[in-house]
């Protein structure tokens, strides 16, 4: 259970005239060091990448590399739904010193399988930094097929890990017994418990950013009281569309700013009196 890692996915702090706020991003870089967060993902969904500009993600990138000085690891998310765009974010990512690249499925188009086997080839092909493959359907629309990831395991070294944002642990088991080679990392914060024994390496968690203490605690002493408590808090973490409800926890607690970039917007006032409710916050 220790060997389990848990791995944040950053938010971006914003300031009141919109812009990254790098004084707040210090303090929850200190924090999630000062409690041994097992890495950190920069430029992840939960940061709400798709509305930061090229040169912020790579200001962002930058930052969080001279902050976090190699005292944990580092993911830079620069995967999009084109492939010889993401080929180019990538080629410039390895021009900085971080662990590896979080590529996601590419969205919208929904490519088949083949066109995911030839995405995800074309750019481990002209990559050689460690590349994780992060599989969302929720939010892409299109899923890998095991026998796609067996593919790519078996022709590609250089991809070295996947984030399973999805509940099907039964194939990270029958995956993880075919490439113990590969970490896997579940992306679903209400339900990686169920994945520990099926070969999980850890989870990249949104709630970390605020959760991280009660997080290693269970995974230190695990009990069904600490996990209901932390799928408790999941609910309330996915309570609207994510990152709004961890950013205004944030906020509660004094980190950042509840500010997001449109189109995302921050909770409606009925979830906020949930939140409040259950954690106890003043009015």
């Amino acid at each position: 259970m220790s060997e389990f890692q848990v791995m944040t996915a950053l938010i971006t702090p914003f300031q009141k005239n919109g812009s990254i706020d790098y004084d707040a991003l210090d303090r929850l870089i200190d924090e999630q060091l000062a409690l041994a967060a097992d890495g950190l993902i920069i430029c992840g969904t939960t940061a709400e990448t798709p509305c930061l500009k090229e040169h912020e993600r790579f200001d962002l990138l930058r930052w969080i590399i001279h902050r976090v000085n190699h005292r944990t690891q580092l993911w830079f998310g620069c995967g999009i739904n084109q492939t010889k765009e993401t080929i180019r974010l990538v080629q410039k990512a390895a021009n900085y010193d971080i662990d590896g690249v979080l590529l996601v499925t590419p969205y919208y188009n929904k490519p088949s399988q083949a066109g995911l086997y030839a995405h995800f080839a074309a750019i481990a092909e002209n990559c050689e930094m460690p590349i994780m493959l992060y599989q969302v359907p929720s939010r892409c629309g299109v899923r890998f097929e095991a026998s796609t990831l067996i593919k790519l395991f078996q022709n590609y070294p250089n991809i070295t890990a996947l984030k399973h944002a999805d509940n099907d642990y039964e194939l990270i088991q029958a995956l993880h017994e075919q490439f113990p080679r590969i970490a896997f990392y579940s992306g679903e914060d209400k339900t990686f418990y169920e994945g520990i024994n099926k070969g999980l390496s850890g989870v990249i968690s949104v709630m970390s950013n605020a959760f991280l203490t009660e997080m290693k605690q269970y995974l230190k002493q695990p009990s069904q009281v600490q996990m209901d408590t932390l799928k408790q808090i999941a609910d309330m973490v996915f309570l609207e569309c994510s990152p709004s409800a961890i950013k205004y926890i944030l906020s509660r607690q004094g980190k950042c700013e509840n500010i997001l970039r449109l189109p995302l917007v921050p909770l409606s006032t009925a979830a906020e009196t949930v939140i409040d409710d259950f954690f106890g916050f003043d009015k």
